[in-house]
C-alpha cells in the first residue's frame, strides 16, 4: 500500500515541482523497506533508482541534498550485500562520502553519517581486503563516535559500530589491541545501554562475538564463558518474534561450538545444534537469512560428526547446506560462501565412507565457489584453499598425480593472494605444506619435503605464541620433519619433529580438545625414533602419550579408533625389542577394539583391519600358533575386499596381505600360500605407477615373497626375478633415502641366494658389495644396523665356503660379533644373531682346527636354541647347528657325549621339519653324518642301518623340493654306506640315484664355465658307481654309467646340436621350436659373464643370463612334450648300451675305469659282449703318481714352457726321457699289455684301430706310446705302435655322432683351411712357412685357402672355418689351466678361444690338424671333461682331430704335414686297403713313425705328443 500511494504521489507531481525529490525519496524508502522484508532484488533497484532521480533533481546547495546522497548510498550498500558487485559499494562510498562533506562537524547528522561512511568502507574491506578500507572504517566511525555526546541515544550504537571495525582489523592483521579495543567499545555500548533498552540484546550479542573471536585468538576459556552468558543473556531479552531472534540464536549456537572445539564437551554441540535449528525454524523460508541460518546449522552437524561419526549428522550436515544453496539465487554475494560449506560437507562424507561422487562434487562445488569469487577479493585465498582440501582427498584416494598438483596449484594460489600481515596466512601455509608432504608421500622428490617444512615453518613463524592454532602449526611441522626423517634418516629431522610436537602439546592446556591429536603425534615422532634408533626410553615415550591421547578421548569420539591403532603400533614396537608376550596382546586388543569401533563402511576400516592383521603375524612368529597367522589373513583379506581397485591404499593392502600369505609358508610350507603371497604382491605392483613412492617397497616385497618360492621349489626364474624386483626397488630409491639400505641388504639376500643354488661368483661378490653398501649407509646408532651386519657376515661366510680366503671367514666372524653385541639380551632377535656367529665360529675351526672356536661355536648355538621357542620356524635349523657344532668337536676330542648331543638335536631338527620343506635333505644329511660318526666310534649296527636310512628319505619323492646338492651329497652317502655295509644291488639303486641328480647340478641353465666348476667331485662318484657296477658283473651298467657321467658338458652341447630331421616329419611346429630353442641355449651357455661391475649395472648381463636360464627351462618343457609324442618316448634320453656299442664298429673302444679301490679295462668290442680286464698292476694312486711326474718333468726341464723352434740342451733330454721311459713302461706292463693280450691272440695283416677312453689320471697319459724302450736286450724292447693303431676319444658318443662324417668319396679333392702365424705370439715360429709350403704341395690352389699374419684374424678365420673341409692351424696354442675354456690359438688380432670355437657348429667338416702347442693337453682338475682345444674342434664337428699333448719343437711340425698329407692325400686309388691307409689316424701313425727314425726313438720329448682324436 505504502508504495502504491506514494507512487501515485510521484506521477501526480510533475519534474519541475518543488516536492517532487521528496515524493520519489519517500518512494525509494518504501521500496527499501519491501526489499528489506522479502529481499527481492526489483524492489533495490526501484529503491537506486528513484533515489537517484531524487539527487540528481535536488540542487548542491539544498538543504536536503545531505540526506538524499545518504539514502542512496545506503541502497548501494544494500544492493552490494544482496549481490556482492564492487561497482555498488564504489558507488556507496562515493555518496556516503559526498554526503559527510556536505554537513559541517557540529551538525546532528554528521555522526549519523559518518557511521553509515564507516559501513561502506567496511563492506568494501571484507571485499577487497585492503587495509586502507578498515583504516578508514576505524577513523571515520571513531569521529562518529567522538561527535557523539555522551548522553545521546545513538551513542552506543556508534561504539558498538567502532567495536566491530576494530574486529574487522583484528581478523585481518590479527593484532591482539584491536580485539582488545573491540572488546572495550563493544562493552561501554551494553554500559551505556539501560536493561530495558531494545538494543540490549544487539549490544550483548556483539560483546558476545568479539569475546568469541579472542578465545579462538587466545584460547582462554573465560572469553567464550563470558561469550556464552552475554548471547545466552541477549537471547533472552529478545522475543521470538524478534527479527533478530534467529540471528542471536545463531550466535549463541556458534559460541557453544567454539566452547565444544576446545574443550570437547558434547553437551555444548548438542546445545549449538539446538539453538541453530530453533533460528532455522524461527526463519520463514522466504526470509533472505533463511540460507545463512542453514548453513550455520550444516556447520554444527559436521562438527558433531567429526566428534561421533554417525552417517545421520554427515547428511544433516549436506542436507542443510544444499537447502541453503537452493535458497539463494546465483547472483547473492553469499552463493560461494554456501558452496564452499557444501564442499566442506562432501569432502569430509568422502573421508568416511570413501565414495568417488562426493569428492567429485566437492570438487565441483569449491571449484564453483571459486569462480564465482572475483580475484580481488578478500575470501578468495580461503575458497582456493578448500577447493586444494578437495583435490588433495581426492589424490589421497585414487592417486592421480593431477590432483595432488591441482592441490598444490590452488594453495599456492591462496598463499600468493594473502599478504604476510593477514591472519589467515598462516592457515594458508600450512595447508600449502600439507599438500607438498602428500605429493612427497608419493613421489619421494625430496624438494617437495623441504617446500613442506619450509611453508609450514612460515606459518610458525607468523603465529605469535599465545595463538591458539600454534599448535596445529607446530604438529604440522613436525609431522613434516617426521616425514623428511623417515625418507634421509637424519637424526637432526626426528629430534625437530619431537621438540616442535613437545612445544605444540606444551601449548596446549590439559582440557583442551586438540590436546589428544598433539599427544597422538607426539607419541608417533617417538616411536619413529624408537625404530631408527631402537632406545627402549623412545617406545615409551610413545606408549605414554599414544595411551594419554586415548584415555583423553570418550568411545564415542570417531577419532577414538585411530589413537587406539597407533597405541596398538607403539605396543607392538616395544614387543618387537623385548619379545614381551603382554606387549603383543595389548597391541592385539587396541587394534581390535580401534576395528570394533570403525564401521563397516567407513573409508579406514581396511586399514585398520590391516593394522590388526600385522598385530596377529607378530604374535604367530613369537608364538607359531596357526589361529594367529590365519586370523591374520583373515583381516588383511577382509581389508583388501573393502577397498576398491581405484583406491590409492589398496596396493598397500595387497602388500600386507601378501606378507600374512608368505608368513603362513613359512609355517606350513603350503604352496598355495606362496602362490597367493606372489600373486597379490603382483596386484600391488601393477596398482601403484612407476613414479610412485611406494613402487620401491612393492617391487621389494614381491622379490622377498619370489625368494620364499624358490627356496621351496629352486625354480630359476623365481630367484632371477626377485633380483630384477629387488634390483628395480634399489634404483628407484634415491641414495639419499633412509629406505636405500634395506633395499641394497634385500637385494644382496636375493644374490646370496641364487648363488647358493648356481654358485656363481659374482653372485656373492654383488652381494657382499651392495650388503657393504647398505651398512655403510646406515648410522651406528640405528636399529636396522644389527640385521644388516647379520647379513654381511652370512655373506661373507658363504664366499668362505666357496673360495676358503680365510680373511672373509675373519670378517664374518667380526660383523656376527658386532651384531650380537649391538643387539640387548632381551631382544626377540639375539638368538638370529647368536646363531650366526656360532655357524662362522665352526667354520674358523673347521679351517685351523682350533679348540676355543669350536667351544664357542657349541656356546653361542646353545644360547640361539635356548632362546628359540620350540615352535618357532627357525627352531630346526638352529638344532641342526649345535649338532654340527657337537659332532666337529666329538671328530676333534672324541668324547661320546658329543656325538650323542649331535644325535639328539639333529633329530629334533628333522622331527620339526615336515617331509616337503626345502632343508629336509639338508637336515636328514646332518642326521645321517651324526649317526655314521657313531657308528665309527662304537660299531653298533644299529646306527649303520639308521645313517642308510635316513640319507634314503632324504631322497623320498616328497624331499624333491630339496635343493639338488644336498640331495646328492646325501645320495652319495647314501651309495657309500650301501657299498660298505649292504648288498651290491643296493649299493647299485643308490649310485643309479647319484646320476639321476647330476643333471639338476650340471644345468643346462648354468655357463659352461658355471658346469665344470660343479664337475670335479661329480667325477670321481661317477668312476666309483662303474667300480661298484662292474664289481656286481653289471658290465653294461658300468659302460652306461661312466659315459653318462664323462665329458657331461661336451654331450650337452652336441645334444643340443642333434638333428630333429625324424621330428620334423611328424611334428614340424615342435621340432622348429626345439631347434630355436637349442640353438640360442647353445649360444648361451658359451656366453662368459665372469666379471662384477661393482656398481651393479650389469642390468645386460643379468637380462641375458635369465633369458639363459629361461631358456634352459623351456628346453626341458620341450623335451617332456616330444617324449610324450608316439615313437618318441627315449627321445634324446641317455643312451643304453646298445646304443652306445656300435661306437666300435670300426675298432674296440678301451673305457679305462680308475677308482680308489682299483682299475679296470672295459672293452666294448663290435661283435662281443663288454670285456673286462681287470689291472692288477696298478692303482688310482699310482696312476696319479705317473700324470704328477710326467707333469713335473715337463716343467721341471722346461718341456712344457721351451721355446718351440729350439731343442732343449741334450742332458736335458737325457734325463727328460729316462723319466718319460720309466712311465712308458709301466703303461705298457700294467695297462696296454694285458688289455692287448685279452683282445689279440693272433696276428693281423694290418695293424687294427684301437681307441682308447680313459678316466682320471689316465686321461692325460701317453697310452698310445706305452712300450719299454731302451733295453739293453733289443729282443726286450717293446712298442705298441707295432700292434696298433691308437687313437682317443672324450666319450662314446662323441664317436657315434662323428661316425657318419668319414666316409668321403676319395676321388674328390677335400678343401683344406691353412691358419699360420709365423710371427705372432711370445716367439717366431718360422717353420710354420716350411709347413704351409709343404701342405700345398698334396693341395690345389683352388682347394686352399691360407690365412697368414694379418688376414688371419680371428674374424676372419671364423668365417672361413665353415667353408673347407680340412682345418690346419700352424700357430701357438695355449692351454690356460686357470679357464680352461679361455683356451685358444694365437691369431693376428687377438685369440680364438674354445669358449667362441663352441659356438660355432660345422656341417661339412672333416679333419682338423692342430699343429700348435698343447692343444690335446686338458684341465687336470677336470679329467673327466677333455677340456682342450682338441675336444672343442670334436664338439664342433671334426669327427678326427690331430693334436699334441704339450709344446712340439717347431721344426717337427713340417715333417708330420708332411707324411700325414702325403698319406691322406698322396694316393687316390679305390682299393679297400689303400681306403684304409686315407684314415687320419693311419696317416698320423705312419707320420710319427717317420719322426721316429729322424729324432731317435728315445727321444720321446719329439714323437710322443701327437695324437689322435675322433674316428
Amino acid at each position: 500500500m505504502a508504495i502504491l500511494v506514494n507512487q501515485h504521489a510521484v506521477d501526480l507531481t510533475p519534474d519541475g515541482h518543488a516536492h517532487k525529490a521528496a515524493r520519489l525519496t519517500n518512494l525509494g524508502r518504501a521500496f527499501f523497506h519491501r526489499f528489506k522484508r522479502l529481499g527481492k532484488l526489483g524492489d533495490l533497484e526501484n529503491a537506486i533508482l528513484v533515489s537517484q532521480k531524487a539527487v540528481d533533481l535536488t540542487p548542491d546547495g539544498h538543504t536536503h541534498k545531505v540526506v538524499l546522497l545518504n539514502n542512496l548510498g545506503n541502497a548501494f550498500q544494500s544492493r552490494f550485500e544482496h549481490l556482492g558487485k564492487l561497482r555498488d559499494i564504489e558507488n556507496a562510498i562515493v555518496f556516503n562520502q559526498q554526503a559527510v562533506d556536505l554537513i559541517p562537524d557540529g551538525h546532528a547528522l554528521k555522526a549519523e553519517l559518518l557511521n553509515n561512511l564507516r559501513h561502506a568502507f567496511l563492506h568494501r574491506f571484507k571485499c577487497l581486503g585492503e587495509l586502507r578500507d578498515i583504516e578508514n572504517a576505524i577513523i571515520v566511525n571513531q569521529k562518529a563516535v567522538d561527535l557523539t555526546p555522551g548522553g545521546h541515544a545513538d551513542k552506543a550504537g556508534r561504539l558498538n559500530s567502532l567495536g566491530n571495525a576494530f574486529q574487522g582489523r583484528f581478523e585481518h592483521l590479527g593484532e591482539l589491541g584491536d580485539i582488545d579495543n573491540a572488546i572495550l567499545a563493544k562493552q561501554q555500548a551494553v554500559d551505556l545501554t539501560p536493561d530495558g533498552h531494545a538494543d540490549k540484546a544487539a549490544w550483548l550479542n556483539n560483546l558476545g562475538n568479539a569475546l568469541s573471536r579472542r578465545f579462538q585468538r587466545l584460547g582462554k576459556p573465560r572469553d567464550i564463558e563470558n561469550a556464552i552468558l552475554l548471547k545466552q543473556q541477549a537471547v533472552d531479552l529478545t522475543p521470538d518474534d524478534h527479527a533478530d531472534k534467529a540471528a542471536q540464536l545463531t550466535n549463541l549456537g556458534s559460541a557453544f561450538q567454539s566452547r565444544f572445539e576446545s574443550l570437547g564437551e558434547l553437551r555444548d554441540l548438542e546445545n549449538a545444534i539446538l539453538v541453530k535449528q530453533q533460528a532455522v525454524d524461527l526463519t520463514p523460508d522466504g526470509h533472505a537469512d533463511k540460507a545463512t541460518q542453514l548453513s550455520n546449522l550444516g556447520s554444527a552437524f559436521l562438527c558433531r560428526f567429526e566428534r561421533l561419526g554417525k552417517l545421520g549428522d554427515i547428511e544433516n550436515a549436506i542436507l542443510v547446506n544444499r537447502r541453503a544453496l537452493d535458497l539463494t539465487p546465483d547472483g547473492h554475494a553469499h552463493k560461494a560462501t554456501l558452496l564452499q560449506n557444501l564442499g566442506i560437507a562432501l569432502i569430509r562424507q568422502f573421508e568416511h565412507l570413501g565414495k568417488l561422487g562426493d569428492i567429485e562434487n566437492a570438487i565441483l562445488v569449491n571449484q564453483q565457489a571459486v569462480y564465482l569469487t572475483p580475484d580481488g577479493h578478500a575470501d578468495k585465498a580461503a575458497r582456493l584453499s578448500s577447493l586444494g582440501s578437495a583435490f588433495q582427498s581426492r589424490f589421497e584416494h585414487l592417486g592421480e598425480l593431477g590432483d595432488i598438483e591441482n592441490a598444490i596449484l590452488v594453495n599456492q594460489q591462496a598463499v600468493d593472494r594473502t599478504p604476510d600481515s593477514h591472519a589467515g596466512k598462516a592457515a594458508q601455509l600450512n595447508n600449502l605444506g600439507n599438500a607438498f608432504s602428500q605429493r612427497f608421500k608419493h613421489l619421494g622428490e625430496l624438494s617437495d619435503i623441504e617446500n613442506a617444512i619450509l611453508v609450514s615453518q612460515q606459518a610458525v613463524d607468523l603465529t605469535p605464541d599465545g595463538h591458539a592454532q600454534k599448535a596445529t602449526w607446530l604438529t604440522n611441522l613436525g609431522n613434516a620433519f617426521q616425514s623428511r626423517f623417515r625418507s634421509l634418516g637424519e637424526l637432526r629431522d626426528i629430534e625437530n619433529a619431537i621438540l616442535v610436537n613437545q612445544q605444540a602439546v606444551d601449548l596446549t592446556p590439559d582440557g583442551h580438545a586438540s590436546k589428544v591429536v598433539l599427544l597422538n603425534n607426539l607419541g608417533n615422532a617417538f616411536q619413529s625414533r624408537f625404530e631408527h634408533l631402537g632406545k627402549l626410553r623412545d617406545v615409551e615415550n610413545a606408549i605414554l602419550f599414544n595411551q594419554q591421547a586415548v584415555d583423553l578421548t570418550p568411545n564415542s569420539h570417531a577419532r577414538k579408533a585411530g589413537l587406539l591403532t597407533n597405541l596398538g603400533n607403539a605396543f607392538q614396537g616395544r614387543f618387537d625389542h623385548l619379545g614381551e608376550l603382554e606387549d603383543i596382546e595389548n597391541a592385539i586388543l587396541t587394534k581390535q577394539q580401534a576395528v570394533d569401533l570403525t564401521p563397516d563402511d567407513h573409508a579406514d576400516k581396511a586399514a585398520r583391519l590391516t593394522h590388526l592383521g600385522s598385530a596377529f603375524q607378530h604374535r604367530f612368529k613369537h608364538l607359531g600358533k596357526r589361529r594367529d597367522i590365519e586370523d591374520a589373513i583373515l583381516v588383511n583379506q577382509q581389508a583388501v575386499d573393502l577397498t576398491p581397485d581405484s583406491h590409492a591404499g589398496k596396493a598397500t593392502q595387497l602388500t600386507n596381505l601378501g606378507t600374512a600369505f608368505a608368513h603362513r609358508f613359512e609355517h606350513l610350507g603350503e604352496l598355495r600360500d606362496i602362490e597367493n603371497a606372489i600373486l597379490v604382491n603382483q596386484q600391488a605392483v601393477d596398482l601403484t605407477p612407476d613414479g610412485h613412492a611406494h613402487k620401491a617397497a612393492l617391487l621389494q616385497n614381491l622379490g622377498s615373497a619370489l625368494i620364499h618360492r624358490f627356496k621351496c621349489l629352486g625354480e630359476l626364474t623365481d630367484i632371477e626375478n626377485a633380483i630384477l624386483f629387488n634390483q628395480q626397488a634399489v634404483d628407484l630409491t634415491a641414495d639419499g633415502n633412509a629406505d636405500k639400505a634395506t633395499k641394497l641388504t634385500n637385494l644382496g639376500c636375493a644374490f646370496q641366494c641364487r648363488f647358493e643354488s648356481l654358485g656363481t661368483l659374482s653372485d656373492i661378490d654383488n652381494a657382499i658389495l651392495v650388503e657393504q653398501q647398505a651398512i655403510d649407509l646406515t648410522p651406528d646408532g640405528h636399529a636396522g644396523k644389527i640385521a644388516q651386519l647379520t647379513n654381511l657376515g652370512n655373506a661373507f661366510q658363504i664366499r668362505f665356503q666357496h673360495l676358503g680366503e680365510l680373511e672373509d671367514l675373519e670378517n664374518a666372524i667380526l660383523v656376527n660379533q658386532q651384531a650380537v653385541d649391538l643387539t640387548p639380551d632381551g631382544h626377540a632377535g639375539k638368538a638370529a644373531q647368536l646363531n650366526n656367529l656360532g655357524n662362522a665360529f665352526s667354520r674358523r675351526f673347521e679351517y685351523l682346527g682350533e679348540l676355543r672356536d669350536i667351544e664357542n661355536a657349541i656356546l653361542v648355538n646353545q644360547q640361539a636354541v635356548d632362546l628359540t621357542p620350540d615352535d618357532h620356524a627357525d627352531k630346526a635349523a638352529r638344532l641342526t647347528n649345535l649338532g654340527s657344532a657337537f659332532i666337529h668337536r666329538f671328530k676333534h676330542l672324541g668324547e661320546l657325549s658329543d656325538i650323542e648331543n649331535a644325535i639328539l638335536f639333529n633329530q629334533q631338527a628333522v622331527d620339526l621339519t615336515p617331509d616337503g620343506r626345502v632343508h629336509k635333505a639338508q637336515l636328514l644329511n646332518n642326521l645321517s653324518l651324526a649317526f655314521s660318526c657313531r657308528f665309527e666310534c662304537l660299531g653298533q649296527l644299529s646306527d649303520m642301518e639308521n645313517a642308510i636310512l635316513v640319507s634314503q628319505q632324504a631322497q623320498a619323492t616328497e624331499n624333491t623340493s630339496s635343493h639338488p646338492v644336498a640331495r646328492y651329497d646325501a645320495a652319495c652317502k647314501w651309495a657309500v654306506l650301501c657299498s660298505a655295509y649292504q648288498s651290491p644291488s643296493s649299493a647299485l639303486d643308490a649310485h643309479a640315484v647319484v646320476l639321476e641328480i647330476i643333471p639338476h647340478i650340471v644345468w643346462f641353465g648354468q655357463t659352461v664355465h658355471h658346469r665344470y666348476e660343479q664337475l670335479p667331485k661329480i667325477g670321481r662318484n661317477i668312476n666309483t658307481a662303474a667300480s661298484v657296477a662292474i664289481s656286481a658283473g653289471d658290465l653294461s651298467r658300468a659302460v652306461e654309467w661312466l659315459e653318462e657321467g664323462r665329458s657331461i658338458v661336451w654331450k650337452q652341447i652336441l645334444q643340443l646340436r642333434t638333428p630333429l630331421d625324424e621330428l620334423r616329419q611328424q611334428h614340424p611346429d615342435i621340432a622348429d621350436e626345439l631347434l630355436r630353442v637349442s640353438l640360442a641355449l647353445d649360444n648361451a651357455g658359451t656366453s662368459n659373464f665372469q666379471f662384477i661391475d661393482s656398481e651393479i649395472k650389469c642390468k645386460s648381463v643379468e637380462e641375458e643370463a635369465q633369458n639363459h636360464r629361461k631358456l634352459a627351462t623351456r628346453y626341458e618343457e620341450l623335451l617332456q612334450q616330444v617324449r610324450k609324442l608316439d615313437g618318441f618316448g627315449s627321445f634324446l634320453r641317455t643312451r643304453k648300451f646298445s646304443e652306445l656299442a656300435i661306437a666300435a664298429r670300426n675298432g674296440p673302444v678301451v673305457i679305462i675305469n680308475v677308482h680308489h679301490g682299483g682299475c679296470d679295462a672295459l672293452v666294448v668290442c663290435p661283435s662281443t659282449d663288454v670285456i673286462h680286464v681287470p689291472l692288477p698292476m696298478v692303482s688310482s694312486g699310482e696312476a696319479a703318481k705317473m700324470h704328477s711326474d710326467l707333469i713335473l718333468s715337463l716343467q721341471m726341464y722346461g718341456v712344457r714352457d721351451w721355446t718351440p723352434h729350439q731343442n732343449p740342451m741334450n742332458h736335458e733330454i737325457n734325463t727328460f726321457s729316462l723319466n718319460l721311459g720309466q712311465i712308458l713302461g709301466k703303461l705298457w706292463v700294467a695297462v696296454t699289455q694285458p688289455i692287448l693280450s685279452a683282445l689279440y691272440e693272433n696276428t693281423h695283416d694290418s695293424l687294427p684301430h684301437i681307441t682308447w677312453c680313459a678316466t682320471g689320471p689316465f686321461s692325460f697319459l701317453p697310452l698310445h706310446a706305452a712300450g719299454i724302450y731302451g733295453s739293453d736286450d733289443p729282443t726286450k724292447n717293446v712298442d705298441i705302435t707295432d700292434f696298433v693303431i691308437s687313437s682317443y676319444t672324450t666319450t662314446l658318443t662323441a664317436m657315434l655322432s662323428s661316425g657318419s662324417k668319414t666316409k668321403q668319396d676319395p676321388t674328390k679333392n677335400p678343401s683344406v683351411l691353412i691358419v699360420s702365424q709365423p710371427g705372432t705370439g711370445e716367439t717366431a715360429l718360422p717353420c710354420t712357412v716350411k709347413e704351409v709350403e709343404v701342405i700345398q704341395h698334396y693341395i690345389s690352389p683352388n682347394h686352399t685357402c691360407h690365412l697368414t699374419n694379418e688376414s688371419a684374424t680371428v674374424g676372419a678365420v671364423l668365417g672361413e672355418m665353415s667353408k673347407h673341409e680340412i682345418v690346419h692351424f700352424a700357430c701357438h696354442g695355449i692351454q690356460d689351466m686357470e679357464n680352461p675354456l679361455s683356451s685358444a690359438f694365437t691369431l693376428y688380432d687377438g685369440r680364438l678361444e674354445l669358449n667362441t670355437l663352441m659356438r660355432l657348429s660345422l656341417e661339412n667338416a672333416k679333419l682338423a690338424v692342430l699343429s700348435a702347442c698343447e692343444t690335446a693337453t686338458g684341465d687336470e682338475k677336470l679329467p673327466e671333461e677333455a677340456v682342450h682345444l682338441a675336444a672343442g674342434m670334436l664338439a664342433v664337428g671334426y669327427p678326427s682331430v690331430i693334436a699334441t699333448m704339450w709344446s712340439i719343437c717347431d721344426p717337427d711340425a713340417p715333417l708330420i704335414a708332411d707324411k700325414v698329407y702325403a698319406n691322406l692325400l698322396g694316393c687316390h686309388n679305390n682299393s679297400e686297403s689303400q681306403k684304409a691307409n686315407l684314415t687320419p689316424a693311419y696317416a698320423l701313425h705312419e707320420a710319427v713313425k717317420h719322426l721316429r727314425k729322424e729324432v731317435g726313438e728315445m727321444n720321446f720329448v719329439r714323437w710322443v705328443p701327437f695324437i689322435h682324436f675322433g674316428v
